[in-house]
């Protein structure tokens, strides 16, 4: 009979690790998958077909960047706020621009809608929506100087940059032709500094969408704070897997990721990395919430060695002189290639679940908005679930020894 018990003994022992064997490599497996492998309802194109027709001009970019910083605080309600926008509706001349007024919690704002529409575009024609803020903070909460920390800030990072892009991207999509509708949307009242956070603007613009315009929206994509000389970008969260999953491609094809091969045969650099994913709320929620695929291109490292929305980030140092033309220029062709390349436009053929609405109750409260974000890279996920199941095999381990004894 002893004899016996010992063979179940070391029979469980066997079971046991092999249990556990199982387990670490099966969750090894799945997380060391891109987080954006999901069946998308987008078609694949020949994305270096168009890699040398791009114009972005990352130099035009950042002179818009200074001067609009030159403008002073663009806080709502503002000259410089106004100054801005009237801007944006003489100099966008190809494009049809529509100011929407809104006040809600005394807040008064004002979104900028720019509209270009192909020939013959009817109520069904697919667009997409190229997202930027144009307001900038209206505290410096995290300055070093607590003298200036209820003074508004210039923002040519977390402001101006994004803006930049959609001015220098409204230049050059006209020639295009494109066969679908191209929205550029410059949000307001996004960076104001409410408890809980409220991404006004944006919001106010999910509300107005009708069902038919939300059915023939093919992508919503913010740009925000992409100006940093230190590039990093990775894939947020919440966002549409789907669009996420047409991201990497268009990088890869432009060198923005490491050690894969471009267009022209050359190694990429880590600039975007889809394997690290970062919980950011902004203004891409609202039109998630709706069932729009939206994603957000944000940098939330701004600054040398900066931590998750560290560094310059809402403090009187997000200058001009901050801000990298280069970097703009990375971003903005990376979005014109996805443009020209119609690597957003939806196959007929396939169709996706629609959105899960995120709960409201989770943006105010647990997330606390951006600033309490998390970053998880895979292979800590993965470490942290092999020390959690080496554990549990210790601890079965010690209650089967004990319960032989």
């Amino acid at each position: 009979m002893l004899m016996q018990d010992g063979g179940d003994f070391r029979g469980s022992q066997r079971f046991a690790i092999l249990a556990i064997l199982f387990l670490l490599c099966s969750l090894s497996t799945s997380f060391s998958q891109p987080v954006h492998a999901v069946e998308a309802p987008y078609e694949a194109v020949e994305i270096c077909d168009y890699v040398d027709q791009l114009e972005f001009n990352g130099t035009l970019a950042n002179e818009s960047v200074h001067w609009q910083t030159s403008l002073g605080p663009r806080v709502p309600g503002t000259n410089a706020s106004e100054m801005f926008r009237n801007s944006v509706e003489e100099n966008l001349t190809q494009w049809n621009v529509s100011m929407h007024e809104y006040t809600v919690d005394n807040l008064t704002f004002t979104n900028v809608e720019a509209v270009l529409e192909p020939v013959g575009a009817d109520n069904n024609t697919p667009r997409v929506v190229l997202v930027a803020h144009y307001d900038t903070r209206n505290v410096a909460e995290r300055d070093s100087d607590e003298n200036r920390t209820n003074e508004p800030i210039i923002g040519a990072n977390d402001g101006a940059s994004g803006a930049a892009a959609l001015i220098e991207l409204a230049r050059i999509i006209p020639p295009m032709e494109l066969d679908y509708e191209v929205e550029l949307l410059f949000t307001d009242a996004e960076d104001q500094n409410y408890t809980p956070h409220r991404f006004f603007g944006a919001e106010k613009w999910a509300e107005d969408q009708t069902q038919q315009e939300i059915n023939r929206t093919a992508a919503f994509i913010v740009l925000d704070m992409i100006g940093d000389a230190d590039l990093q970008l990775t894939h947020i969260w919440p966002g549409n897997g789907a669009l996420w999953s047409t991201i990497p491609p268009l990088a890869e094809a432009l060198g923005m990721v490491e050690n894969k091969t471009d267009c022209n045969g050359e190694i990429g650099v880590k600039i975007f990395d889809q394997n690290t994913s970062i919980g950011v709320y902004d203004d891409h929620v609202p039109a998630l919430n709706i069932g729009i695929r939206a994603i957000d291109l944000i940098d939330i490292r701004f600054g040398p060695g900066a931590q998750a929305f560290g560094g310059y980030w809402h403090t009187h140092e997000d200058t001009p002189d901050k801000v990298s033309a280069e970097s703009l220029g990375t971003v903005g062709r990376m979005v014109e290639l996805g443009l020209r390349s119609g690597a957003w436009l939806v196959s007929n053929s396939t169709q996706e679940e629609p959105t899960e609405p995120l709960n409201s109750s989770e943006n105010e409260e647990d997330i606390k908005e951006e600033i309490e974000t998390q970053t998880y890279p895979l292979f800590a996920l993965v470490a942290a679930l092999s020390v959690g199941m080496l554990l549990l095999f210790m601890a079965f381990l010690g209650w089967t020894i004990r319960k032989q004894s």
